[in-house]
């Protein structure tokens, strides 16, 4: 035990090697598990998919343009909004910046009104 650790405050290198070796191998086991796990997934939704083609073509064909049409609505509706969105911004950080003026002169103007 005393050889070990003396060769490993000797050669600092070779433990930080050792640590780097570790944890690939670490990492190869659970990516490894984590790409087989992704492939049977992949093969199952094909499975389905395929299976559920060949039951109406057409009718697929119809979801898949219905969903697709669906989507880039969705998108295009997120686009304008963010671009609403932005402008609203924009407009209401032009009247943040305004209102600490605004918010003076009324308090002001009760002063005066108080004054009198």
């Amino acid at each position: 035990m005393d050889a070990i650790t003396g060769y490993i405050s000797a050669h600092p290198a070779a433990l930080v090697i050792i640590v780097i070796f570790i944890i690939i191998l670490i990492l190869h086991f659970i990516f490894k598990n984590l790409f087989r796990l992704t492939l049977i997934m992949l093969f199952i939704l094909l499975a389905a998919f395929g299976y559920f083609y060949f039951q109406d073509p057409g009718k697929m064909t119809e979801k898949i343009e219905k969903s697709i049409n669906m989507m880039k609505s969705g998108i295009s509706e997120i686009v304008n909004s963010s671009k609403s969105f932005r402008k609203d911004t924009k407009e209401l950080l032009k009247e943040s910046k305004e209102m600490p003026g605004e918010v003076g002169k009324l308090l002001k103007e009760t002063e005066n009104k108080l004054k009198k």
